[in-house]
């Protein structure tokens, strides 16, 4: 049941990329590279307004590259003479930050995204008191709560919105904030934050697993980022009982 359930997730999340990526789902799960063109299509994860110049994904197999015009020769040869795994490497990317640097543009982050593994029941460990906020509890109560900026976004504007949050106490002090924001219709991403002082004590992993059930009971698909240099955050997800599901890159401008 539990692999079964864990390949439901895998599913989700390739249907997710492949409309971020302007591909199709088996394109993330085959060993050959991809390499489209990068354009709005409805339904991708609300990070910008405009497509990325240049961004690829992989989830262990091949690598699909979404590309603006500009940088599609330079990808398509990139995929034909590297495998998936290797297009991440850091002499590949040095590559297509020099092919970037000619557009003003740098990959700008590295993250690996972490799905459950399996469905949740989540059992308090009553070390503190926790509370779940809606988001309409989250813009009243809680954006008037500064120093949690990896839970939430503190933008009710944004069409990505903070939809729930899980908050950890000692006595009436906030002391950690897990918050989901919708990237997607179909996929929330958690974000997690503690006080300096209250790390270490089991916190984030019983934030993360306490939101984790409540995506799920709202319909939706919890997953987890972190850049590839955080050790602490990665640290987390496996505590929460998560796994690397894919890994992205992405491009900014440099300047």
């Amino acid at each position: 049941m539990t692999m079964n359930f864990r390949n439901e997730l895998i599913a989700a999340a390739a249907a997710q990329l492949a409309r971020d990526y302007c591909c199709v789902p088996e394109d993330l799960l085959r060993s050959e590279n991809k390499v489209t063109l990068a354009r709005k299509m409805d339904g991708q994860r609300r990070f910008r307004k405009d497509p990325h110049f240049f961004r690829a994904v992989t989830m262990g197999m091949g690598t699909v590259i979404s590309a603006s015009s500009e940088m599609l020769d330079f990808s398509r040869e990139l995929s034909e003479r590297a495998s998936g795994a290797e297009i991440f490497e850091q002499k590949k990317i040095w590559a297509i930050n020099n092919a970037l640097a000619e557009h003003n543009k740098a990959i700008g982050s590295a993250n690996v995204y972490y799905l459950p593994v399996s469905g949740y029941r989540y059992i308090p460990a009553n070390n503190f008191r926790t509370r779940i906020y809606e988001e309409s509890e989250i813009i009243s109560e809680l954006y008037g709560v500064k120093g949690f900026s990896n839970a939430l976004l503190y933008d009710s504007k944004n069409p990505r919105r903070d939809k729930l949050a899980v908050c950890a106490f000692n006595g009436e002090k906030i002391i950690g904030i897990a918050g989901a924001s919708s990237d997607s219709p179909t996929m929330w991403q958690i974000g997690i934050d503690v006080l300096p002082e209250y790390r270490r004590m089991g916190v984030g992993k019983e934030l993360v697993s306490a939101l984790t059930q409540a995506v799920f009971m709202h319909g939706a698909v919890p997953y987890y980022g972190t850049w590839i240099g955080n050790i602490a955050s990665q640290n987390t997800a496996h505590k929460a009982d998560y796994r690397p599901a894919w890994t992205e890159m992405f491009s900014f401008d440099a300047g």
